[in-house]
């Protein structure tokens, strides 16, 4: 089975826009990974970023230091080789974090009884949570061109991301425009669900919510001669649903193969192959909650290159959304048809969707999003909020 490309140049074109449609609610609905072209970002911008990853992995290891994420409170910064764990296994790979240059607003106290909304319910403005200390300053490398170079290219991402979710909201048969206040952009639409608006909060006081930026290096795994390669591969990062943002807009750079993402039938890996020119899309754990599961999470993983195959580079791009929303007052807007497809399909409750928001706890986007960072990096957490807070977020 191969991922679909879909050509963005076609949502220009009515004659063809249709049949691009087509392929994205398949995408969305049956598989969650895709691949797009001609999605209007210059060569130029990504190559003035992608040319300066060897240069910035290759920093010395007393710079590196200096931007340690043990530095932040917002988990901005460098993570070492194997730093990183997911499902309690280490990640065969070194990255540094940045984000939306967005000033810090947290004014809180701390504890998990001020930071937490065990209600699960939006407290509009009340930046004593603890999830609004995520939001906050990057740390820039002393590298000549970086953040001009990293600025441009999170920029049009960014417009990328818009311009697509406007896309989704054609597939969904719902008005261009009616998740734009998620992004801060325009005031809010009317839901498409009859009464299903919240009339207690002004959605149009979100904050634009901070997107986040990985770029990765995967060096090539030492040989082992007591590990049976055909039975085990080493692990650049373990099987995952992405948990960091609304959709994601991953850039492949170079030839070196690794990513895969589960079959539908959940038990074959699909290879996703760097093809030059594409981003490779896939829908986050909120997006899959808020529609009940219509959309696809789907789980994917990167195997670290094999001795001797050099290094693999990548930047994904996740999108965020406010972290004072609840998936409650997404799925408001997700229209009752289009979160029933799941259900139909089954023959009753979809299984295994986003099983974590579907606790109270973590309904809303900022405490789901700060016990990801703190399960990531423990030390971090322990640094920054405490072992009360770490406890409270990784206890289950």
């Amino acid at each position: 089975m191969d991922l679909p490309i879909l050509d963005l140049s076609a949502a220009n074109d009515p004659t063809r826009k249709p049949e691009l449609l087509r392929q994205l609610r398949r995408a969305l609905f049956d598989i969650g990974f895709l691949y797009i072209i001609n999605h209007g970002i210059s060569p130029s911008t990504i190559d003035q970023l992608t040319d300066l990853l060897p240069s910035l992995f290759a920093l010395p290891d007393e710079d590196k230091a200096k931007l340690s994420k043990l530095n932040s409170p917002h988990f901005l910064g460098y993570s070492g080789y194997a730093e990183e764990t997911t499902l309690g296994k280490q990640d065969l790979r070194e990255q540094f974090d940045f984000a939306t240059e967005l000033p810090v607003v947290y004014n809180g106290s701390g504890g998990p009884e001020n930071g937490h909304l065990a209600n699960g319910s939006s407290n509009r403005q009340d930046f004593s949570q603890l999830y609004w200390r995520l939001r906050g300053l990057n740390q820039w490398p002393n590298l000549a061109g970086f953040k001009e170079a990293f600025t441009a290219y999170h920029d049009a991402v960014q417009e990328l991301s818009y311009r697509f979710v406007h896309l989704i909201e054609e597939a969904f048969e719902i008005p261009i425009g009616t998740f734009d206040h998620f992004f801060g952009s325009h005031q809010p639409h009317d839901s498409p669900i009859e009464g299903n608006r919240p009339d207690n909060n002004d959605l149009s006081t979100f904050l634009p919510p901070q997107h986040r930026i990985k770029l990765l290096r995967y060096p090539p795994s030492p040989p082992n001669p007591d590990t049976d390669r055909s039975q085990t591969q080493p692990q650049g990062v373990g099987p995952h649903k992405d948990s960091s943002g609304w959709l994601t807009f991953l850039l492949q750079v170079g030839n070196n193969p690794g990513l895969e993402v589960l079959s539908p039938n959940n038990r074959d890996w699909i290879p996703a192959r760097p093809i030059p020119g594409t981003f490779v899309v896939n829908f986050g754990n909120a997006f899959e909650a808020a529609t009940e599961g219509a959309v696809r999470a789907t789980t994917h993983r990167v195997i670290a290159p094999g001795p001797g195959r050099g290094d693999r580079y990548s930047i994904p791009f996740f999108q965020g959304l406010p972290l004072d929303m609840t998936v409650e007052e997404v799925r408001g807007y997700i229209p009752e048809r289009v979160r029933r497809l799941r259900r139909e399909a089954a023959g009753g409750e979809a299984e295994g969707v986003a099983a974590s928001f579907l606790d109270a706890r973590w309904s809303s986007l900022g405490e789901s999003q700060l016990r990801k960072w703190i399960r990531s990096h423990r030390d971090v957490g322990l640094k920054w909020y405490g072992e009360e807070v770490v406890g409270y977020y990784t206890a289950s």
